[in-house]
């Protein structure tokens, strides 16, 4: 895997406190974007989700995007309030094996012993972006310093 995420980001999709959302693109190209804490990062980079419903959207719109090379974006918001954005490319679904019992395991010991699991999906993660407001704000404002709102200019002529 050529790209890695930052350690701040690895932290953030590890931290069993923090809030993860997923969103996919389905076939028709409308997005879906849902609150998924059982996404984790494993030791090789790889992003890997959970999926407890066999018919979720989340679910169909992954299979779109695995046969069609489609991206899947991550949100991630710390407890702190600092939040990540990472795009990947879902590139594996696990169904059966080892792996898959061993997620089960985890599953049925973590969330309840009447969940069961779909699937376990492996996103590989492509790039990654800092979305906390003050550090986005300051990004943007450097990239664009001639973008500003009229009132911001006339407030700082005025003080």
């Amino acid at each position: 895997m050529s790209f890695a995420l930052s350690p701040e980001a690895a932290q953030a999709i590890r931290a069993k406190d923090s809030i993860k959302i997923l969103a996919t693109v389905g076939q028709e190209g409308s997005p879906h974007a849902v609150v998924k804490n059982s996404l984790t990062l494993l030791d090789d980079g790889t992003i890997a989700f959970y999926e407890l419903i066999e018919t979720s959207q989340t679910q169909k719109n992954l299979v779109y995007s695995i046969w069609f090379n489609k991206l899947a974006a991550i949100t991630v918001l710390t407890q702190d309030g600092k939040s990540y954005q990472v795009k990947g490319i879902p590139r594996k679904v696990i169904i059966a094996g080892q792996r898959f019992l061993d997620a089960y395991t985890d599953v049925q010991k973590n969330i309840g012993p009447d969940i069961d699991l779909s699937a376990v999906w492996l996103i590989v993660p492509s790039e990654e972006r800092e979305q906390t407001f003050l550090v986005r704000r300051d990004i943007e404002e450097s990239q664009h310093p001639y973008e500003i709102h009229v009132d911001r200019i006339v407030k700082e002529e005025y003080r």
